[in-house]
């Protein structure tokens, strides 16, 4: 996978800007992690949610992009759920380097903000099933019956728009 990984993401010139990124995350943090990557890189996403709270989804799509996550649109939504297309040439390369590509760090970004935002407890959920065209579907889930605190006193972070 290693190899496979450096030479998709530095064969292209759209994404060798991010195998440092890839290194650390695809590499590395698997390896210090151990089997407990996939739910320890979710609740690391809930955190970084946490830590940089946006006002709507235009700036969720906006943080993904700047932050080297890939391109990120609703395709619907409702009371009860979220559903993201997760896409664009970083979110390819991973997935086809490594048919465990990983993307539970988003999911938790995604529930987390729903959380905030939404006001009411969120969870997300990324089923390799729904991969399609080098695209990744995470759906947030929202129990509507649920409220939290977690809309209360937030400060929104404010966003660099080029």
């Amino acid at each position: 996978m290693n190899n496979n990984l450096y030479k998709k993401i530095m064969g292209n010139k759209s994404t060798s800007q991010y195998w440092g990124q890839e290194l650390l995350r695809d590499i590395l943090i698997k390896d210090l992690l151990g089997t407990d990557d996939h739910s320890i890189l979710y609740w690391a996403g809930k955190k970084i949610a946490r830590r940089f709270p946006l006002r709507d989804a235009l700036d969720v799509s906006l943080f993904f992009k700047q932050s080297g996550l890939g391109e990120l649109s609703i395709i619907s939504e409702n009371k009860y759920e979220i559903k993201w297309i997760l896409s664009g040439e970083i979110v390819k390369a991973r997935l086809e380097s490594s048919a465990n590509a990983d993307f539970m760090f988003e999911a938790g970004i995604l529930a987390q903000i729903a959380q905030q935002q939404m006001g009411v407890i969120a969870e997300a959920e990324m089923n390799p099933k729904e991969e399609k065209n080098n695209k990744v579907t995470i759906r947030v889930h929202m129990d509507p019956k649920s409220p939290t605190n977690d809309s209360d006193d937030i400060q929104n972070f404010d966003l660099y728009s080029n």
